[in-house]
């Protein structure tokens, strides 16, 4: 007799956290899952990445992809569906124009890079000057970009940058966000959807906030996403149920750290 995996019913439990005003609320999706590991997971690890591989096979559903340079091509390639690609991290020069070429000669990609550092308050070394950083000038092209996806109905997007984790996650929960109208809940399902690194700049998030009329709330959601996320891997690796799971989450968006807590809360857990 199969086992039923537990874990595709969070697509349902997710279903029920909120709406949207753009139709089916769409899937996210961090890079390609691994189909190569030496040593098969076991227990609400391997639940949790078959239910990560059923949600990426998915060519129906509309979807959120995240990924970095080095998956860029191959998820391209696997989703013939994604109509927009934001490419977070510098203009699109003839290189990368040139793959996406290769994959999409009809060219039906709408691609467009924003050149946009990754700072935020968790990177005191690094200088927040000079060009490129977050600001204003640079985050409303994005946001833009943003508004024209959804405009044309929200097809399946990518998301991407160097390493396919803090811009290109940020984005996406913007762009999630702009459907359910609801950061807690585009939240959630940007966690759920991690596979190893994934996060959220804070000062992106910090910016687009107030472009988008959410009141803090995006803010709010980017700045939780790393203490979920290491809660969430806590409770997989010890075994754990969709539901309690989700209790869980749920508990850590509605009661957010500000940035300076998180700082504290990271400096004393880690990430």
């Amino acid at each position: 007799m199969t086992r039923k995996n537990p874990w595709n019913t969070l697509d349902n439990m997710l279903n029920q956290l909120g709406g949207n005003d753009a139709g089916t609320i769409p899937k996210i999706c961090h890079h390609y899952p691994d189909r190569y590991r030496l040593l098969p997971a076991k227990g609400s690890e391997g639940d949790m990445e078959a239910f990560h591989a059923r949600s990426y096979d998915d060519r129906i559903l509309t979807g959120i992809y995240i990924v970095g340079d080095l998956s860029r091509e191959q998820v391209l390639g696997d989703h013939p569906e994604i109509r927009f690609l934001a490419y977070i991290n510098m203009e699109l020069d003839d290189e990368v124009r040139s793959a996406i070429r290769s994959i999409r000669a009809d060219n039906t990609l709408m691609s467009r890079g924003f050149f946009i550092r990754d700072w935020d308050r968790r990177a005191p070394n690094q200088s927040p000057r000079g060009p490129g950083l977050p600001s204003v000038e640079n985050i409303l092209p994005l946001v833009d970009y943003l508004r024209e996806w959804k405009e044309a109905g929200a097809p399946s997007l990518m998301t991407c940058c160097s390493a396919g984790i803090y811009r290109s996650g940020v984005t996406a929960l913007t762009a999630h966000s702009m459907l359910t109208r609801d950061p807690m809940v585009s939240a959630i399902r940007l966690v759920l959807a991690g596979k190893d690194a994934l996060d959220s700049n804070w000062e992106i998030a910090r910016i687009a906030d107030p472009m988008l009329g959410f009141d803090g709330q995006l803010h709010a959601a980017a700045v939780n996403v790393t203490r979920a996320r290491r809660e969430m891997r806590k409770m997989v690796m010890k075994g754990t149920t969709p539901g309690e799971l989700l209790d869980q989450l749920l508990n850590i968006f509605r009661y957010p750290l500000d940035e300076d807590q998180a700082l504290e809360d990271i400096k004393s857990k880690g990430y």
